[in-house]
């Protein structure tokens, strides 16, 4: 069971627990899970001033969407998405435990929308879509990529 939090990327990212927290499971769990990973820097280690190891869990949005190029226009924040999400989905799956049930399970996910708040903000709207669902509703979250200059 996973501890459910609020998530804040507006100053540099952090992860907030409530003042109530509660346990999440399900599908709840995997949109937590994506999210997280989304936001995990992929890394690369130097053993020995000469041996290479890769991490490369996690999606590495910001490398992706934090490059001036891709900041000036919308069209280039969705494909840097696009890429993140994919890595995202390749991460998560790669490293999935046995006996997950199938709704902590990731099938696949996408970037929905990438509108400009009134905060001047450039929002992103990511649909997770978990093998089996609980419910009707969306799986999906907003995230606060950057201000629109």
């Amino acid at each position: 069971m996973d501890i459910d939090f609020i998530t804040d990327i507006r100053n540099q990212f952090s992860i907030e627990i409530g003042e109530n927290p509660r346990g999440v499971e399900g599908n709840r769990a995997l949109l937590n899970r994506f999210e997280i990973t989304f936001l995990t820097k992929t890394r690369r280690y130097l053993i020995n001033g000469s041996r290479v190891i890769v991490d490369d869990f996690g999606g590495d949005a910001v490398k992706f969407i934090s490059r001036p190029q891709v900041l000036n226009n919308l069209q280039s924040i969705a494909a840097s998405m696009s890429v993140a999400i994919e890595q995202t989905i390749s991460s998560l799956k790669n490293d999935e435990p046995a006996g997950v049930p199938d709704t902590e399970k990731l099938d696949t996910a996408k970037l929905i929308d990438l509108t400009v708040g009134d905060d001047g903000f450039i929002y992103a709207q990511i649909q997770v879509i978990p093998v089996e669902t609980e419910s009707f509703d969306i799986l999906k979250f907003n995230l606060p990529i950057t201000v629109r200059g």
